[in-house]
């Protein structure tokens, strides 16, 4: 499917089902290749004597009522070094706001958050973030929408015809959604069900004809027999950009008198080991990002957080997240917890971050989850489980270089799903599942590990066969798929922009 011709360029060809292997250099900040800036800095803190919460915030606020720069940013709240404490969550509302500490050692700028967040939990029931960043990304759309014409868009493909293209023009958001019908949800072998849309955010950036021109490819085919696609204008509202989270520890305060022997991850069977610290009473986030584009969490170590150092959440687009560190989680090891970088969004990069003691380390989830999303030499350390997509269809993911253990695969635990299609691992490294699901494609491209794992499987769950699989156990070239494509389309200052 992919190979470097004479002079060193990657030459793309079909699969057996004719799709292609997508760009995925367009996730990432700005849509990839952009470095991230150095915002100057208009508030600068001290450490308090008790809660500095309330300064924190004050701060905050100040700064999202200064005016956007040229470039759309308002400013830096800079934390000194030292240790904060926090009995509130710190809450970004405004675009163009950054959140910068002097450093994510012990000895840098560190953020305790303590106390209960039984009051602080979120309406959906998970827990709460020690730094949230929220927008509202309402979305309304315009007219009706346009029904695809191609009897097949490949995956990988940045065109589609529609029935007619009146009231849209270059620069439009749109959604682009492949339609699944209740045929094509069965032969998944999936339970009965209202199969739901995979629905892609993207922009209009050439009209020719009843031909549109997408800014980003799409993460899997659109087939006239399993339902078709369509294309819907939209207006939103809400969703805030360039907020960035950098140069800071945070640490998670918890009960150490509770404390269990059970562990329940492997496919939620319960077994015996080391007795560890199990307290879910206090944050589940480090950062939680929603209805936001275009930001960043880069040089960030957590500690103690019951699920992640970073979540990516609904509405997020084009951010990245890198050079962070997940250190000690602190909850049930099971299900629900311990997923430490986690995508739940479109076009984003996570890039040269560490897991330890994590489940989920390296993680894609929710039906709105469709790529590109990339993650980039990363690592997860004495993990409990796999790194994967975990949530029914997630589609268009790309795990680059990332030693971990990772399951493109069907699962059959609370309910009957394939956790992911048509998604793609390149020169990773260690024990790994790339099964074929009745209908689409997994790759695997140089990984080297065992194509088997002991944990997260059933036995009836092997019945489906491998998925697309090159150079098994020898890496091959480019080293990075998402590096060698950002610098055909960009150059080589795009690749540096980004810090190989």
């Amino acid at each position: 499917m992919l190979a470097l011709d004479g002079t060193g360029r990657l030459v793309y060809r079909a699969d057996a089902e004719g799709n292609y292997v997508p760009d995925f250099s367009h996730a990432g900040y700005m849509g990839g290749g952009v470095a991230i800036p150095q915002v100057p800095a208009k508030v600068a803190l001290r450490p308090g004597d008790g809660d500095d919460s309330a300064s924190i915030q004050a701060a905050v606020d100040e700064v999202s009522r200064l005016p956007r720069d040229e470039e759309g940013y308002r400013g830096a709240v800079l934390l000194e070094r030292g240790r904060y404490t926090l009995d509130q969550p710190i809450v970004i509302r405004g675009s163009g706001v950054v959140l910068r500490g002097e450093g994510q050692g012990k000895d840098g700028t560190v953020l305790f958050g303590r106390g209960s967040i039984a009051e602080q939990r979120r309406e959906d029931g998970t827990g709460a973030a020690l730094i949230r960043v929220e927008g509202t990304c309402e979305r309304r759309e315009i007219g009706p929408a346009r029904s695809v014409v191609d009897e097949f868009v490949p995956t990988g493909s940045h065109t589609l015809t529609v029935a007619a293209t009146a009231g849209l023009s270059i620069g439009d958001p749109i959604f682009v959604r492949r339609l699944n019908t209740t045929e094509w949800y069965r032969t998944m072998d999936l339970d009965d069900g209202a199969p739901l849309p995979h629905e892609c955010d993207r922009v209009v950036t050439r009209i020719d004809g009843n031909t549109i021109f997408l800014d980003a490819p799409l993460p899997c085919p659109i087939i006239a027999r399993w339902g078709g696609g369509e294309v819907s204008g939209y207006t939103e509202s809400g969703r805030i950009d360039k907020v960035g989270i950098e140069n800071l520890r945070g640490l998670s305060d918890f009960d150490r008198s509770l404390r269990t022997s059970k562990y329940d991850n492997m496919d939620r069977q319960p077994f015996v080991g080391p007795e560890y610290y199990c307290d879910e009473d206090h944050y589940f986030e480090l950062v939680r990002i929603d209805g936001a584009s275009n930001c960043w969490v880069r040089n960030v170590t957590g500690r103690h957080f019951v699920n992640s150092v970073v979540f990516l959440g609904k509405g997020t687009k084009r951010c990245t997240v890198q050079d962070c560190e997940s250190l000690d989680p602190v909850s049930r090891c099971g299900g629900g917890r311990r997923f430490t970088f986690q995508i739940s969004g479109q076009l984003c990069l996570v890039q040269r971050c560490r897991s330890d003691r994590g489940r989920h380390s390296f993680v894609l989830g929710g039906q709105s989850t469709c790529g590109p999303n990339v993650f980039l030499d990363c690592a997860a350390t004495r993990p409990f489980s796999s790194s994967e997509p975990h949530s029914s269809l997630v589609v268009g993911s790309l795990y680059d270089n990332v030693r971990a253990p990772i399951a493109l695969r069907f699962a059959r635990n609370v309910e009957v799903r394939w956790m992911g299609i048509h998604n793609f691992l390149w020169n990773c490294e260690g024990d790994f599942l790339c099964q074929k699901p009745p209908v689409g494609q997994n790759y695997a491209f140089g990984q080297i590990g065992v194509p088997a794992l002991v944990f997260n499987t059933r036995l009836q769950d092997h019945k489906y066969p491998n998925g697309h699989i090159e150079s098994w156990d020898e890496h091959r070239e480019p080293r990075s798929l998402y590096l060698k494509q950002l610098e055909e389309r960009l150059g080589r200052v795009a690749v540096e922009a980004v810090g190989e």
